[in-house]
């Protein structure tokens, strides 16, 4: 049975650049432009703009998707160039799994910012979700090459978990393309981190699931969420591997059955 109420790994930026920049920094920034012409509309028109915005991620926070929506299209009709509004209505669609609707949307975010790396995520997310393999490999691997700081420094906090999860799903992508020893490199490239992520603990146990060693696979499992202190902060993975199918879902069945 399919579940159709898992949920998906998405990021938003309810706090919108546009309000949030100072202009030294807004001349730097890929939103320069965007916001410039935010700022050219009458002051009744932006208050009008950033009621609706505040409201739409107030109820998408609040589950009331329908109203999320609403406040969104109206919003897009005064001032439709804000691409965390583009962001927020892709993850809309994606509560109803319409993940085609979500795409375009995200497909129309990052075209107005083409620097965010959580809309780059999104848009990856939904070839994975979608079951486009080569698409998601393809997203994913741009996603790891662009969080990587060129100046060899390590990543930590949120671009660490970010960076991982995406290369979790890269390695999924290459599984599914039988590309098996493109999936294991990856998981050897990045398993020194058993501390930082649970990625060494979910590659690991992907690999047993494939083999069809269920008890082994589980046992790593098992060791992530207790390393990681309980299953809320290994949800994000547990959830990626119920949409690749190796895991049940709560609902009584593994996504893509």
């Amino acid at each position: 049975m399919k579940n159709k109420f898992l949920p998906l790994t998405l990021f938003l930026a309810f706090a919108s650049p546009l309000f949030a920049q100072d202009e030294a920094q807004a001349e730097e920034s890929p939103m320069a432009k965007i916001s410039q012409a935010f700022l050219n509309l009458p002051e009744e028109q932006r208050k009008s703009y950033q009621e609706h915005s505040a409201k739409a991620a107030q109820f998408f926070r609040q589950k009331r998707t329908f109203e999320c929506l609403d406040e969104i299209h109206k919003a897009s009709k005064i001032f439709d160039s804000d691409p965390n509004l583009w962001n927020l209505k892709g993850s809309c669609h994606v509560e109803f799994r319409d993940f085609s609707k979500a795409k375009k949307a995200y497909q129309k975010a990052l075209a107005l910012n083409g620097e965010n790396t959580g809309i780059l995520f999104n848009l990856a997310e939904m070839d994975f979700v979608m079951k486009n393999w080569k698409g998601s490999k393809k997203q994913f691997a741009l996603l790891r090459e662009k969080l990587e700081p060129a100046d060899g420094k390590e990543l930590e906090g949120p671009q660490l978990a970010l960076h991982r999860l995406a290369v979790f799903k890269e390695l999924l992508s290459e599984i599914k393309l039988n590309n098996l020893a493109g999936a294991q490199k990856l998981a050897e490239d990045y398993e020194a981190d058993w501390d930082d992520t649970p990625f060494s603990y979910y590659s690991k146990a992907t690999f047993a699931f494939h083999e069809g060693d269920e008890v082994g696979a589980t046992e790593w499992l098992q060791s992530a969420v207790r390393v990681f202190g309980g299953v809320q902060r290994v949800a994000n993975w547990h959830d990626t591997l119920i949409e690749f199918g190796y895991i049940k879902s709560f609902y009584g069945g593994a996504e893509g059955e």
